[in-house]
């Protein structure tokens, strides 16, 4: 049994999925298995796939066309190992990542994650996780941080206990566009988290991915997430997240002629103009702080854009 199964859930991924493929091979931690889990790419990732004969590698065509959180479930059920870690087919890890994840693995964690590069086609990089660009990032219990700061932790940059993914249960079906955020908080609920300081993987920013292609129904799937949860959160972090979430999604609706009407209903009853207009301020506060600054990961090979 590996120690750490690598998914890989891969969807006409051929324009980079090399890159994520060979950055698993070069991983200096050898105890692993690669799940390719494919739903049903139209391009070349099979063949892509079919060119590299390590038996650590093994490779799934799903049977149907299937959302990503499903597909993230049927992937996640052929694994073997103690843990499981998401490499999307657009990312790159760095050599060190399991490696120095596995050195913070202990019987009571249930996620370990680092930080992560976020990187453009022109050149430009900057930390994935703003919240956290010059501090360090957060252990122990991490669940209602997962709220205040949202979503910092990159998919491609964690690893999670698979007997506690299994515990939590499936991804909801309802949830089929951030699964990962998901999974973060439900087994941060229940497990304490560790965090390597360093840059553990690039995260990659193009037109086609996921982030900027299907925005509402991110923010209506993380607005789902915090309903579930609210309960368990302090009143004033719910009202507050569920405000920025609306705003985001009203603001994604107002964009349409099909959905202008309902997102400019939803930015006066549930969102807030005062919060929308207060976001150019906040961006270029985050510019001169970077220019200012020197940023808390300790991986000297990639520096944060000045702009």
């Amino acid at each position: 049994m590996p120690r750490v199964s690598v998914i890989m859930n891969v969807r006409n991924g051929a324009s980079f999925l090399r890159e994520a493929l060979d950055s698993v091979l070069a991983q200096t931690f050898h105890d692993w298995e690669l799940i390719v889990w494919d739903d049903r790419s139209t391009d070349d990732s099979l063949k892509i796939v079919a060119e590299y004969h390590d038996p650590r590698i093994r490779y799934f065509l799903s049977p149907e066309d299937t959302p990503l959180g499903e597909a993230r479930n049927r992937a996640t059920s052929q694994a073997k190992g103690e843990w499981l870690a998401f490499l999307d087919q657009d990312d790159i890890w760095l050599p060190r990542k399991l490696q120095q994840q596995m050195a913070l693995a202990d019987d009571r964690t249930g996620i370990i994650y680092g930080r992560a590069i976020q990187f453009y086609p022109n050149g430009k990089q900057r930390d994935y996780d703003y919240a956290h660009e010059f501090r360090p990032l957060p252990e122990g219990n991490i669940f209602s941080q997962l709220f205040t700061d949202a979503c910092f932790i990159a998919m491609s940059s964690a690893v999670l206990r698979r007997a506690a993914v299994e515990e939590v249960g499936p991804i909801p079906e309802a949830i089929q566009s951030v699964p990962d955020y998901y999974l973060y908080v439900a087994v941060a609920r229940r497990y304490p988290a560790r965090a390597v300081q360093e840059a553990v993987c690039r995260y990659r920013m193009h037109p086609g991915s996921m982030s900027q292609t299907n925005r509402q129904r991110l923010h209506k799937e993380t607005l789902v997430i915090i309903d579930q949860w609210a309960d368990c959160l302090d009143p004033r972090i719910v009202a507050y997240r569920r405000m920025t979430y609306s705003t985001a999604l009203a603001l994604e609706e107002m964009r349409s002629l099909k959905t202008a009407r309902s997102g400019l209903v939803r930015m006066l009853t549930d969102g807030s103009v005062i919060w929308l207009m207060s976001r150019p301020f906040v961006r270029a506060w985050r510019g001169v702080r970077r220019r200012l600054c020197r940023p808390y990961r300790l991986e000297t090979d990639f520096t944060s854009d000045p702009d």
